[in-house]
């Protein structure tokens, strides 16, 4: 226990391996990244059961930009849209 691989990289992307004994005293293991916390992901962090997986996920953001770009100007504009349709009293 207390294996801990700090500052792994894929593709110049950040990624940590920690362990941790859960309540009923089992070691397990993942992994966590806190790279895409800027536009167009807006992700805090998100973490894997495996290496692999983890790659497979940077790799995904990495590689598909134009999709969340896409996805991120539609919730704006949805959201925008409610907003408009509120009227003058927001809820707040």
């Amino acid at each position: 226990m207390g294996d801990y691989k700090l500052n792994m990289k894929h593709r110049d992307v950040k990624y940590n391996y920690k362990e941790w004994i859960t309540w009923n005293r089992k070691i397990v293991g993942g992994y966590d990244c806190d790279h895409f916390n800027f536009a167009p992901y807006h992700i805090a962090s998100f973490a894997t059961k495996t290496e692999a997986e983890m790659i497979a996920r940077i790799d995904d953001y990495l590689d598909n930009v134009d999709e969340y770009t896409r996805r991120r100007e539609l919730n704006n504009k949805a959201a925008q849209e409610f907003y408009d349709s509120m009227g003058e009293y927001k809820g707040d």
